[in-house]
């Protein structure tokens, strides 16, 4: 039996098997230690009274060390006289199956001791050692709806940046977006709003940040008005303090952008810094250049002509400034290229959502492997060499100069080791088609990864060895979840099937359609690589035609006695991906030919000339 007793925690002996061998940091006993102040020691240590009387902890080294901080002499402990055997079982599992609280339950406790027992703020902040600006994080949670804080519980919930977002949106509205989301995941005659993110659901069933975006509140702060409250109190503008704003800055908002654009304007007309310029704006947005001035650009240096304009950014509200230069008359100067600054659109759901095209990859490379081993017996051996060359365009397929350490190593050198036991080939037709089989299948595979995925390549390969015949049945209710609507409609209209109102009803037909059959959808088998690969080596092509057309255009103005650059430098510096026609090249502007020190370059020459008078270069 347990005796609860007394002691000076400086007497306790440390328990020589203490599984926590890691010293806690410095800051974690003082931590705790200010915590025993506060509150007291919730939770006693556990010790052992060995023959001499002494007391040996059992569980609650970190708890003494932190009470001998706080300058505690008398502590409670438990005492044990029974040595049982299971004092290293107990402090082990008193450490490993610790849990911490979720941010939700902390902030039901948080709200009960406010509400209930009337601590301040400051005495949470004491007593539990966290910082103000968490307990307004935990306050968030007050403003979510009920199926977010549970997705917070199970981990899967959004940032604090995106909780913020959150919380400026309304219950009703959250409810109302969350049920557009997850209206054909549930039951009929169930509540979407009242979906819960399960284990079954996958990772990427929510994505955040998409969904804060559509909620987002368009708010105007104080921190980025030039106006001051005279101007603030003509035009209607009454601040409100957002509450969870970063410390430091003026965190007053207002959301009617009418008085806050009405204001900013106000500003900028009539209480400018005296000696600059109220800029107007294009149908865009942007800038126009004032009659008789330039812009200024960041490498021209200051000249005393040189003044600041003003002028509102009607998508932010902000006042924007740039330098313009007086040069008494217009210039021929173009104006500067226009881009339309316009709010993303609603982003579309893919027709297969990245898990499902995960699920694709893991699918093929098995098909894959099965084809390959089918092909054990049989294999052409010109199909072999063909599927190494492929192999050796892989993107998870690097040569070097070098041992290699890569996992696939071991299945080719042991190939090397039975096909050249003593250096010469041993010329077995099975031994090499089994060995060359193995080894593509070894590393050739078709996961969704941009460092150990194979590409276009395996698909190729899959092609080669009718991989399609080995493709299992996909008409699975975990892989038709990863289907949009629109995605799962053309799906059951590419079976035959008509289209129904919801994406569960035709995930259903579908599923009855296909029965005991075999259903793989276009777009999961290799057939389709085909058509996308044709696709490519066509344009690679006439990426070539053209810089051979350019190559044979520039040789020929430098057989005229034109110097230009080398053709085969211009295509070095080109990116072949990128293509000829992907580059348009810009017109340069060049200083008067009279400074000797600023000429023309060699290629921008050569390029004029080969391009028939489509580029000109201009002098100003």
């Amino acid at each position: 039996m347990d005796e609860l007793r007394l002691v000076d925690p400086n007497t306790l002996i440390a328990n020589p098997n203490n599984p926590r061998q890691t010293k806690p940091g410095q800051a974690s006993i003082r931590q705790l230690a200010l915590n025993i102040r506060a509150v007291g020691l919730v939770h006693p240590p556990r010790v052992r009274e060995l023959g001499d009387g002494s007391l040996m902890i059992i569980a609650g080294h970190r708890r003494t060390e932190a009470a001998i901080y706080a300058g505690l002499t008398e502590i409670q402990v438990h005492v044990t006289k029974v040595d049982n055997g299971l004092e290293d079982l107990a402090a082990a599992s008193e450490n490993m199956i610790r849990e911490g609280m979720t941010e939700p339950d902390q902030w039901r406790a948080v709200t009960r001791m406010r509400e209930e027992l009337g601590y301040t703020d400051e005495q949470l902040c004491v007593a539990l050692m966290v910082t103000p600006a968490y307990l307004k994080g935990l306050s968030l949670l007050a403003r979510l709806h009920p199926p977010i804080l549970h997705a917070i519980e199970i981990g899967r919930g959004p940032d604090l940046k995106e909780r913020r977002t959150l919380a400026l949106s309304s219950l009703e509205e959250q409810a109302a977006a969350w049920a557009e989301m997850f209206a054909e995941s549930v039951e009929e005659g169930e509540d979407p709003a009242g979906y819960r993110l399960n284990a079954k659901d996958p990772d990427d069933t929510v994505n955040w940040r998409d969904f804060t975006w559509h909620l987002r509140q368009d708010d105007w702060y104080a921190r980025d008005a030039r106006f001051d409250d005279a101007l603030a109190q003509k035009h209607g503008v009454v601040w409100t303090e957002d509450l969870f704003g970063q410390g430091g800055e003026d965190n007053r908002y207002v959301t009617d952008a009418t008085a806050f654009r009405a204001a900013q304007e106000d500003w900028i007309a009539e209480h400018r810094p005296e000696g600059t310029l109220a800029i107007e704006t294009d149908e865009y947005g942007s800038p126009l250049r004032p009659h008789g001035y330039n812009f200024v650009n960041s490498w021209m240096g200051e000249q005393q002509t040189d003044v600041v304009g003003y002028w509102l950014n009607r998508n932010t509200l902000k006042v924007e400034e740039r330098k313009f230069r007086f040069v008494g008359e217009e210039t021929v100067r173009s104006e500067p290229r226009v881009v339309e600054q316009t709010p993303p659109p609603k982003k579309e759901r893919a027709d297969i959502s990245g898990t499902g095209l995960k699920m694709i990859g893991s699918v093929r490379t098995l098909a894959l492997k099965k084809a390959l081993q089918a092909k054990s017996e049989d294999a052409d051996p010109w199909d072999l060499v063909a599927g190494l060359l492929l192999a050796l365009n892989a993107n998870n397929v690097h040569i070097y100069g070098c041992e290699s350490s890569s996992p696939q190593e071991n299945a080719v050198k042991t190939a090397m080791e039975e096909l050249f036991p003593e250096g010469e080939l041993v010329r077995d037709e099975a031994l090499i088609r089994r060995h060359a089989l193995e080894s593509l299948g070894g590393f050739m595979n078709c996961e969704v990864s941009m460092h150990s995925g194979s590409g276009m390549a395996a698909e190729l390969l899959g092609c080669l060895f009718d991989a399609d015949t080995h493709m299992p049945n996909m008409a699975d209710e975990d892989f038709l979840k990863t289907y949009s609507k629109p995605g799962i409609t053309r799906a059951v209209q590419a079976h035959g099937l008509a289209p129904l109102n919801t994406g569960k009803e035709m995930r259903a037909a579908l599923l009855n359609a296909v029965g005991d059959g075999h259903w793989v959808p276009e777009a999961a088998g290799f057939a389709q690589a085909i058509g996308v690969w044709t696709e490519e080596v066509r344009n690679r092509q006439a990426r070539r035609a053209k810089w051979a057309a350019l190559k044979d255009d520039l040789e020929a103005e430098d057989e005229d006695g034109l110097e230009c650059a080398d053709p085969e430098d211009l295509e070095n510096v080109m990116d072949e991906e990128g293509g000829a026609d992907a580059r348009e090249p810009d017109v340069t502007e060049v200083e008067p030919a009279e400074k000797p020190d600023l000429v023309v370059p060699q290629e921008l020459v050569a390029m004029q000339a080969a391009m028939g008078g489509r580029l000109e270069i201009l002098r100003v």
